[in-house]
């Protein structure tokens, strides 16, 4: 006893002291970094599944895409450039599939047929169409169709995609699957000079539908060509780092491992070595990509980061003061249409070339003389009917009991026929559309035109030339298409106005949302479902827009005819006439109502419905930065409810939580659309005030000061509120402006209650706390 009484009196207990303090601060240190690298981890790792998963869900909305392209071919016999445009103009391609270069088909041209296909190409008015690069041994995948046509994907137009080693064994393997296939890392034909032109293309064979496949013969006789998309890696994958909440960098490797020459994307090259590192390998369709993630940042942790240097910091002070203290119809028909008129002509000529000609068309051709018998047609009449040359020339309609139809099924009485009424009238006929039941029982669809062939003399008709063309197949794929804009109407929020707003047409799904019917909203504006919530500078930024012809997306809260609202995402676009004259608008919505009530569900305080501590934080950072970067003003009110206790100990809490209720409702009423209100914790409220200096937040202060005073509050009458105002100050932050409102409010209290104090800037906080 007598040592340890002569040590605590010596220099070396202090030592002892400020060791010990020193050692246990280190300890405490390593505890907190050991945790918040723990913490990091398990964000780190979270924010990986996430980015994987926002890759494959980006993959697999390219991939439904090209399902689509594959069924809309698929459905029809010849898919045109024009109803390819409107294809991928119907799916926004440019707009809502970020990264793509280009949809393509390519069909299967085998080495006896590639003349034949550059020829029907130059027929089409491509006439510098080849295929390319020359290859002479195996079938080719030429480009035939690509949106979108600009002038960087023309040179792309014929490109044989068999041609390439990395593109071929994508297309085998799609082939083998019936299925699709991704290929490796390739470099992209339309950005052969850029640098970012890494990419790779997404693959889906096409098959017939005419053949049923049971072998792997009937599966080549079957396979037609391919669709195909290509993705450039930077664009796509840049709109997924937009898309997370977590600063987080990521590399895309083509296979399992980390190739330099492999590497399709890098967020972020400039980072050669990182804290935190992390692979993941995916498997999208049988293709192997590897991500490795990487950060140098403290995930989302602010100042937590720092908190075992504090700790250290603070126990060897403190260890000091005791020893010493311690995270985005066509130009083929017209032409058709010319030639026929062309031949027509010639008849007049030539005799030799008109048999020619009469018999190598393509559109059937009848010749009926004044009693209504046939005298001639051609071959493909013949085919088209379903009867020989000897089984139709000398007969009459009659006598072949041709059962004609109207598309509503109707019968088409002899009177209405057009050749019946070129006989009567001597004016022609064109465009007729007309159904005959074969024999077969199978309706036949053509559109028929007849002409008046005159007698020498010009005065009378002699004989009829009625030329028909078989749309059966246009046809069907015409119902296929009204059965497709009756599932868009039923389905998709869409209406058009004109260059006033005023609605020109509705789809069903509007009218569903909305609770209006068709004649309540045609000839009416939008004002008809607008919400009094959404800001009148939302609206002015949008007609800003869209009156340059810029199209507008945005989310926007709407009010039903009930008087309920719902949200909706909205994409609106200018419309053009033929002669790209602006003639008005159309818009397509999204109902985001759900998403939207469950972000108000994270961000408000359940009893008040206001803001809550968490998105107070959230804002107040946001303005402090706007403010910074732009020197404007901004101030912040804190008010407390005079003597709350009194309320809960006297009449219980379910009054005080009620009063508090009341009160949140006045502050929200009375504060502008700009300025966001919240519970700051039990009966304070916080007010940030953008945009406002000192004097504009005391004026607001003093006018809430007032309505709290004069309401009559159920339950528990009059009652005051006293308030605290502070300004944004060079060198500010939350901590430091709450600080000095909560001095101001503190000095409210201490000078009577329901007052509006104003900070003094170069105030020290008081030590005691805020009175009741």
């Amino acid at each position: 006893m007598a040592r340890l009484k002569l040590l605590s009196k010596s220099f070396l207990f202090a030592l002892l002291i400020l060791v010990c303090g020193v050692s246990f601060s280190g300890y405490l240190a390593w505890k907190s970094a050991t945790w918040i690298q723990t913490l990091e981890n398990e964000r780190f790792t979270t924010a990986t599944k996430q980015t994987a998963l926002l890759i494959r869900n980006k993959l697999n909305e390219n991939i439904q895409l090209l399902h689509s392209a594959v069924a809309f071919i698929t459905a029809s016999d010849n898919v045109t450039r024009e109803e390819w445009y409107f294809f991928t103009k119907e799916h926004t391609l440019e707009t809502s599939f970020i990264g793509q270069e280009g949809l393509v088909y390519a069909p299967r041209i085998k080495i006896n047929e590639r003349t034949q296909h550059e020829e029907l190409m130059h027929a089409e008015g491509l006439t510098h169409y080849q295929i390319h690069p020359k290859t002479s041994n195996a079938d080719a995948y030429p480009i035939v169709l690509i949106e979108p046509f600009n002038e960087r994907n023309k040179k792309a137009l014929g490109f044989d995609l068999f041609s390439e080693t990395t593109r071929q064994n994508a297309i085998k393997e799609a082939i083998q699957k019936r299925d699709i296939a991704i290929s490796s890392k390739i470099q992209l034909i339309q950005r052969a000079d850029s640098e970012l032109n890494a990419g790779f293309i997404i693959v889906h064979p096409i098959y017939t539908k005419d053949i049923l496949i049971k072998t792997p013969e009937k599966q080549d006789d079957a396979f037609i060509g391919i669709v195909s998309i290509a993705i450039n890696a930077q664009k796509l994958f840049m709109d997924v780092l937009g898309a997370r909440y977590i600063t987080l960098d990521f590399e895309i490797y083509d296979g399992d491992t980390l190739l330099e020459t492999e590497k399709l994307y890098d967020s972020n090259p400039s980072m050669k070595t990182a804290r935190l590192e992390h692979n993941l390998l995916i498997d999208i369709y049988g293709k192997h990509w590897t991500l490795h993630f990487k950060t140098n940042e403290a995930l989302d942790l602010g100042i937590s980061q720092y908190l075992p240097w504090i700790e250290l910091f603070f126990g060897i002070a403190f260890s000091f003061i005791l020893a010493g203290w311690i995270y985005a119809l066509q130009q083929t028909q017209k032409k058709a249409y010319a030639i026929a008129a062309d031949k027509t002509k010639l008849l007049a000529k030539s005799e030799s070339k008109i048999r020619t000609i009469f018999q190598t068309m393509q559109e059937g051709i009848i010749v009926l003389d004044k009693e209504r018998i046939i005298i001639e047609c051609n071959l493909a009449a013949q085919g088209m009917l379903g009867f020989s040359k000897s089984e139709i020339v000398g007969k009459s309609s009659n006598d072949l009991n041709w059962n004609f139809i109207h598309e509503d099924g109707s019968a088409f009485h002899m009177e209405d026929r057009p050749y019946y009424k070129v006989f009567m009238t001597g004016v022609p006929q064109s465009n007729i559309m007309i159904g005959m039941k074969r024999q077969d029982s199978l309706v036949l669809w053509l559109k028929m035109n007849a002409q008046p062939l005159y007698s020498d003399d010009f005065k009378d008709v002699n004989s009829v030339l009625i030329t028909f063309s078989d749309i059966t197949e246009y046809q069907k794929s015409k119902r296929e298409l009204e059965k497709y804009l009756q599932i868009i109407d039923a389905h998709v929020i869409i209406s058009s106005t004109d260059l006033h707003g005023i609605i020109t047409e509705v789809s069903e799904a509007f009218c569903k949302i909305s609770g209006y019917s068709q004649e309540e909203l045609i000839g009416r504006s939008h004002n008809i479902v607008r919400h009094p919530d959404m800001p009148t500078t939302l609206y002015k930024e949008m007609w800003s827009a869209l009156k340059k012809g810029i199209s507008w997306s945005g989310e926007i809260k709407n009010r039903r005819k009930d008087g309920s609202d719902y949200w909706i995402e909205t994409i609106i676009e200018p419309r053009y006439d033929e002669e790209y004259s602006l003639v008005g608008f159309t818009a397509i919505r999204h109902d985001i109502t759900d998403k939207k009530r469950v972000e108000e569900l994270s961000i408000t305080d359940r009893l008040t419905g206001l803001y809550n501590r968490l998105k107070l934080d959230e804002l107040f950072a946001s303005y402090l930065s706007i403010t910074k970067r732009h020197q404007t003003p901004f101030s912040i009110v804190l008010l407390d409810i005079d003597k709350f206790k009194s309320v809960n100990d006297t009449y219980g809490h379910q009054v005080g939580d009620s009063l508090l209720q009341e009160i949140a409702k006045l502050l929200k009423t009375n504060v502008r659309f700009e300025d966001a209100v919240g519970r700051w914790g039990g009966e304070e409220f916080l007010i940030l005030l953008p945009n406002s200096n000192s004097e504009d937040a005391r004026l607001l202060a003093e006018k809430l000061r007032g309505v709290i005073e004069a309401e009559d509050f159920a339950y528990v009458g009059s009652r005051t509120a006293s308030f605290g105002v502070a300004t944004y100050h060079q060198n500010d932050d939350e901590k430091s402006m709450t600080a000095r409102a909560d001095e101001a409010l503190y000095l409210a209290k201490e000078n009577g209650r329901n007052r509006v104090e104003v900070e003094i800037h170069t105030c020290n906080l008081p030590s005691s706390s805020t009175p009741s």
